[in-house]
């Protein structure tokens, strides 16, 4: 549900963090499953350029960008270029090893303008997934889906019940957007369904979030919690679990379930330009 039309850039302050969530709304996630039959659909990208990135500079001036039919990556692991291309989290990848997975790349892959000079405009989905045909021609991935169990949590109500107001009225629009500070980490959520939700929390615990609050419609939502840099400082401490209780009334319980995961068949270090 990621109503993301801008780029989103990871830093060294703010990296776990907008590594999994970007600054804007979230897109609806579908899965390695979805994005590979996705990407059946959808034309390559007309123009690629994949380099070594060379600097030296770790997880500083690392970023992802896909806005208007062209997608940029400057100092990217490859790790999460798969990530990024098959909408899977980094602890459901398995069979990643050789050179490549220490490697370093920037990526820059263009979809040319129509014959009538009109630029083509793939949607936020559709970006993603033509990275999966790229990495297949540059990088010769090849990769499986596979379920496999794995610790998981559950979404669900507290004793005391809610203390979210849902409505059953439908929602012209619905967005999560994730804020930071020093301090404080906030999620926004408007017109917001419990799985919309349970989704946002997978990409900020790192492990899959499933919605078993039996709860029908949508809702506002804010959610404030402490920032890792704030905690690693010491002081008062309000860990997303526990904001989670007395903010929404909602709790996470540790679970074991089935999760779709990516397995590497093959990878090498790209082709050259």
């Amino acid at each position: 549900m990621r109503n993301r039309h801008t780029s989103h850039w990871i830093t060294t302050a703010a990296l776990a963090f907008a590594a999994a969530i970007p600054a804007s709304a979230q897109l609806a996630h579908l899965g390695p499953s979805g994005m590979i039959k996705l990407s059946q659909t959808l034309p390559t990208y007309d123009v690629s350029a994949v380099k070594l990135n060379n600097s030296g500079e770790g997880n500083y001036n690392m970023g992802i960008s896909d806005t208007d039919g062209t997608l940029k990556a400057t100092n990217i692991p490859i790790e999460t270029m798969i990530e990024y291309a098959y909408d899977v989290k980094e602890d459901h990848i398995f069979g990643l090893s050789g050179p490549v997975k220490d490697a370093r790349f920037d990526v820059e892959a263009k979809v040319l303008p129509k014959e009538d000079g009109k630029a083509a405009k793939p949607g936020d989905n559709q970006l993603q997934a033509m990275m999966i045909p790229l990495l297949a021609d540059r990088f010769h991935l090849k990769a499986h889906v596979e379920p496999r169990v794995l610790p998981i949590y559950e979404l669900v109500v507290l004793r005391g019940g809610p203390r979210v107001k849902l409505s059953t009225e439908a929602a012209h629009s619905s967005s999560i957007n994730m804020s930071a500070s020093n301090t404080d980490r906030i999620l926004n959520a408007k017109g917001a369904s419990m799985p919309d939700l349970a989704q946002a929390l997978s990409d900020l615990v790192h492990r899959q979030v499933i919605d078993k609050t039996g709860l029908a419609g949508r809702a506002d939502m804010t959610l404030k919690w402490t920032s890792d840099e704030a905690a690693d400082q010491g002081g008062n401490v309000l860990s997303i679990f526990t904001a989670l209780e007395e903010q929404l009334g909602l709790k996470l319980v540790s679970s074991k379930g089935p999760v779709e995961c990516l397995v590497i068949d093959h990878i090498e270090m790209p082709t050259e330009n």
